[in-house]
């Protein structure tokens, strides 16, 4: 069973540093496997129910009167996209929004809804889908990265995908004490070993700290993302070694968020441009102009093995933390020789 962490100050306080010309009224109740918010909105915004939205669930009750209008949600945290991250506590997260206007205009009003258990005693990540490990610098780093469900909200319940269908890989850094930072996979190698250095069968498809080139000739891409400490990747599933078993080997970046430079960035190859997009701000997409090229290089060395735990003593003089990690074994079937 999971116990109730401190939720509801985290939302007040961010509502507070927002300065709204309007006061409002929040509520949010955790409960075990579900969440409620109730949502009080001055008159003055002239409200209406449709345009009320918890991540892309509508209220489940609405009221209006002379003090105001109240919205209340009571949704699953299985519903709604609900982000769960597993770290040293089990984090459900998600946006209430006030939109006046259909996207893509932006909502008026917008809060984090934010949900935080203890993690289940004795529960850990199952090590052939998921892979963690840590860095110190001035305060405890936690690296994750996983092969997740389709839409990202827990482990995969098969390592098997069929050729040419979607892997959902999932990163994220813990920062804790740290100044906010964005986590980037820099490299990423497909063999058919959990040693990269004794693999007869290499297939590269990060290469340049952050270039996705298998999305070149397949349809791999990294995916929109609302936080900088998690990144999405969906990966088309490769011939590799037929029948053989497959690991992924990565290698993890932290890094501040406004230094973006050629060696740390997630980079998208989009067709219909016959160029590079910079997944994070495509204003800035020259960063991925050496995707085609050489941006940084990948050495083979000791530490491209298995590493599930890294360690690493640093101190935040700009310098990244990085963790090694190898997820696997995964099974990549050819539908046509079924």
């Amino acid at each position: 069973m999971f116990f109730l962490g401190v939720v509801w100050v985290l939302v007040f306080v961010v509502a507070a540093f927002l300065s709204l010309p309007f006061p409002t009224d929040l509520n949010i109740t955790c409960e075990e496997k579900s969440v409620t918010v109730i949502w009080k909105l001055p008159n003055e915004l002239g409200v209406q129910p449709s345009r009320l939205f918890l991540g892309k669930c509508l209220p489940t009750n609405f009221s209006s009167g002379p003090d105001g209008a109240v919205a209340m949600f009571h949704v699953s945290l299985t519903d709604c996209h609900f982000k769960r991250v597993v770290w040293h506590k089990v984090l459900y997260k998600n946006k209430l929004t006030y939109r006046p206007l259909a996207k893509p205009f932006p909502p008026k009003l917008s809060f984090p809804v934010v949900c935080i258990y203890d993690r289940p005693p004795h529960w850990h990540p199952h090590m052939p889908i998921l892979s963690s490990g840590s860095a110190i610098g001035f305060g405890s780093l936690l690296f994750y990265m996983g092969i997740m469900n389709e839409n990202f909200s827990g482990p995969a319940r098969s390592t098997s995908f069929f050729l040419g269908s979607r892997i959902p890989i999932w990163a994220a850094v813990d920062q804790q004490a740290h100044m906010p930072l964005a986590v980037f996979i820099e490299e990423c190698v497909a063999t058919t070993t959990t040693d990269i250095r004794t693999a007869s069968h290499v297939y590269p498809f990060i290469t340049n700290g952050g270039c996705l080139v298998d999305g070149k000739a397949g349809s791999s891409k990294f995916l929109p993302r609302d936080t900088k400490s998690e990144i999405f990747l969906s990966l088309q599933a490769f011939k590799l070694g037929a029948g053989e078993k497959v690991y992924i080997h990565c290698k993890i970046t932290a890094w501040d968020p406004e230094l973006l430079d050629e060696n740390r960035k997630a980079c998208n190859y989009i067709k219909e441009l016959e160029g590079w997009e910079l997944l994070d701000d495509p204003t800035q997409s020259d960063l991925c102009r050496c995707c085609d090229t050489s941006c940084s290089s990948w050495k083979r060395s000791a530490e491209r093995g298995i590493a599930a735990r890294l360690t690493c003593i640093l101190a935040w003089t700009g310098t990244p933390l990085k963790m090694y990690s190898v997820l696997g074994p995964l099974t990549i079937e050819d539908v046509n020789l079924k």
